[in-house]
């Protein structure tokens, strides 16, 4: 049906206040342990409320893709509500409406309990580098199951202050063409149950369900403070919906959607697709090219949603499906408040489904590659924090002792991440909204680029689809490797590995390599026109291979790598939207996150001793500087010294204890307190701790 548009209130500073003081301190301080699910091409942290609440984890956006890009993430709060009618509860108090709260901002623990967070896995590579484990996100893998359904699996339980038990098992895949989203299984049990211990408060039947979730998409963490404004928190943010029965939209799912909008503010250039137009801390230093970080959307397709307890999935669900201010005042968490439960409730949890969509009303003509209009002002109301997709399954009356199984699939789809690059350094070179720029046989302006991430986004949903459909059968790639272990040496770099037992046929190994970053998201070769960075192929394997000798690595540099194992074309089917060809073991089992590098032996006498580059321009090429932009070499050093630097007036800028035993020691330019050194005159005082001998070298840097 359609439904009223959803209005701001004025909230006075006063009351604010006492909604603080009356949520209580405990509330608003409540901890979650968050654990992250991070194999394959999209990366989520999900904590044992369900959600990630308002900047956690902080550091890393939950949905991150694609996850081996810098600040990828695509979400910037959730929230779950879980609501009732005419509930009474353990004490005989009884409420008109009643919900359990976790997020945007606070609320969880007190209304939650958590019972259970493990994760299970098919395997888990160990990978070492120089004697390291190496690893981005730390993940503890409970229990390896070589027979289970996903590749990897998180399972998170808790009890919530309605008596509903929610068990979740959130589903990751590596499969090349499958490792795009995850399918979250829910299961939501009457067991009365209002605590975080096992005895059982409350045994009536429960009326008026929902189940409630708020998405604050924001679209690529890193572009979005390109963007500017408040994008970072979701204010140009646009949203969408198909498969709500208001329209033909030549798709067989529902979902909801979200993709980069207009920053009305910016006027030196268009924020769809979030062009990396200039250097910012919230971005990796390499990334000012003008690519187009943020072609891509970001959504949650409903794979399976019934209308009571035990029933099939039902076009009819998710019943709410909409938006809402992500600032909005009823965002409060308070479980004994009934006036403003009341007010969530039906204003929200079971408002329907809007239409107009919220990208509709922001541009009524749908003129979305050229908009006008502001993406946080909907419907006449201002938010400044822009709008939030809201879902809400139900209404269910749900008997003691009954479930009800809900089925969606997180995802992100977008540009690739070659294209993302090209195409945003020829907008870049461009300068121009309306140019059009050609690719790949196609022509078309910048944003009309970005915006095709829609046509990727629902093929990546339509996967998710094909998948469950098939009961998790999809075409399996071979294991990957059990250990993959990377040595620095004084002329090569050494790679070895343990093939795993089991699983498809190996036919061959396939090594990459990538300079100076891990994070630059090109897969296939190192850009010459970028300073090499990317990730190239270095080695094409037989399968009885077991090392690799890496002899064309540069001295200076670091080096990052992965190893993937490569399939029998023959043993791939095709089956949920697989295509044809061999398979892979996906990138991310193996990848390394430090760095190895060639190391010189140890210096024979401090009369040896170079500073390289010297003079250091930040401005010149890297065929005379290191990738590192701001990497400057001390070669030929001793195995054990000390190298202290000064300005030219005496000033100690930092002290280096160089004990590895080589004779190559790296600074990168800052001062003992972090600071990027200026221009000038340097002296490196270094001294032999083995022998006391001293030796100073001069040295310019100029920025």
């Amino acid at each position: 049906m359609k439904i009223e548009k959803y209005r701001k209130h004025c909230f006075s500073a006063f009351a604010v206040f006492v909604l603080i003081l009356s949520t209580g301190l405990n509330e608003l301080s409540a901890q979650y342990s968050i654990k992250w699910l991070n194999i394959g091409n999209f990366h989520s942290p999900y904590s044992e409320g369900m959600v990630n609440r308002e900047e956690e984890p902080w550091g890393n956006a939950p949905l991150m893709w694609p996850a081996i890009d810098y600040n990828s993430g695509n979400s910037r709060a959730q929230a779950f509500w879980m609501g009732a009618t005419n509930f009474t509860d353990e004490n005989g108090t009884n409420y008109p409406h009643k919900i359990a709260h976790i997020g945007p901002r606070s609320g969880g623990d007190i209304q939650f309990f958590a019972v259970e967070q493990s994760i299970a896995g098919r395997f888990d590579p160990e990978v070492i580098v120089d004697g390291a484990k190496s690893f981005e996100k730390y993940v503890y893998v409970n229990t390896i199951d070589p027979n289970m359904d996903a590749d990897r699996a998180m399972t998170v339980k808790n009890n919530s202050r309605i008596g509903i038990t929610t068990t979740a098992v959130m589903n990751a895949f590596s499969q090349e063409y499958h490792d795009d989203y995850h399918i979250i299984e829910y299961s939501f049990t009457n067991t009365g149950n209002v605590d975080g211990d096992e005895d059982i408060e409350l045994s009536a039947g429960l009326t008026g369900v929902y189940f409630f979730f708020i998405h604050r998409y924001m679209v690529h963490d890193a572009s979005s403070w390109i963007r500017g404004g408040g994008a970072p928190w979701g204010k140009f943010t646009m949203n969408d919906a198909v498969g709500d029965g208001h329209e033909d939209y030549d798709v067989d799912f529902r979902a909801q959607y979200a993709w980069a909008g207009l920053n009305p503010d910016n006027t030196s250039f268009s924020s769809v697709g979030g062009p990396m137009m200039f250097a910012h801390w919230g971005a990796a230093g390499w990334d000012t090219t003008g690519r187009l970080a943020a072609a891509q959307m970001v959504g949650r397709v409903t794979i399976s949603s019934p209308d009571a307890p035990g029933g099939a999935d039902s076009p009819n669900q998710p019943s709410t499906m909409g938006v809402m201010g992500s600032d909005d005042p009823n965002l409060t968490t308070d479980e004994y408040d009934a006036s403003s439960m009341q007010i969530q409730y039906n204003t929200y949890m079971a408002s329907g489904r809007l239409y107009p969509h919220h990208a509709d009303d922001i541009e009524p003509e749908g003129n979305f590659d050229t908009p006008t209009n502001a993406p946080n002002i909907f419907d006449g109301v201002y938010d400044e924090g822009g709008w939030s997709v809201i879902e809400g399954h139900g209404p269910y009356d749900i008997p003691f002792g009954q479930t009800v199984n809900i089925v969606v699939a997180d995802a992100v789809g977008g540009l690739s991440m070659r294209a993302k690059y090209d195409i945003g350094k020829l907008y870049k070179a461009a300068g121009s909204d309306s140019e059009l720029l050609s690719y790949n046989g196609s022509s078309m302006t910048k944003n009309q680029w970005a915006l095709t991430a829609r046509d990727s986004l629902f093929k990546t949903f339509e996967r998710a689809l094909a998948n469950h459909a098939v009961g998790y059968n999809i075409p399996q790639p071979p294991y990957p490797p059990e250990k993959f272990e990377v040595t620095s040496g004084t002329d090569k770099i050494t790679l070895s590995w343990v093939t795993a037992s089991g699983g498809p046929t190996v036919t061959g190994w396939h090594i990459y390599r990538a300079k100076g970053t891990y994070s630059f998201p090109i897969i296939g070769e190192a850009l010459a026109d970028h300073g090499g960075l990317g990730h190239e192929l270095i080695a094409n394997l037989a399968a009885s291979a077991t090392s690799f000798e890496d002899e064309t690595a540069a001295r200076g540099e670091n080096y990052y790598y992965f190893i993937q194992a490569v399939g029998d074309a023959a043993q791939n089917n095709g089956a949920a939207m697989t295509p044809a060809g061999a398979l892979k073991s996906n990138q991310h089992w193996t990848q390394t996150y430090l760095p190895a590098s060639l190391k010189r032996a140890p210096g024979s006498g401090l009369e040896n001793v170079r500073v390289v580059p010297n003079p250091y321009h930040v401005k010149a090429d890297t065929d005379v500087r290191y990738s590192d932009k701001d990497r400057l070499a001390f070669l030929d050093v001793p195995g054990n010294c000390t190298i202290k630097i000064y300005t030219q007036l005496g000033e100690l800028v930092e002290t280096i204890e160089h004990t590895d035993g080589s004779g190559d020691e790296y600074w990168d330019q800052t001062t003992s307190s972090r600071q990027v050194v200026a221009s000038g005159l340097y002296i490196a005082h270094i001294t032999d701790n083995v022998t006391d001998e001293t030796a100073e070298r001069k040295f310019v840097i100029i920025r």
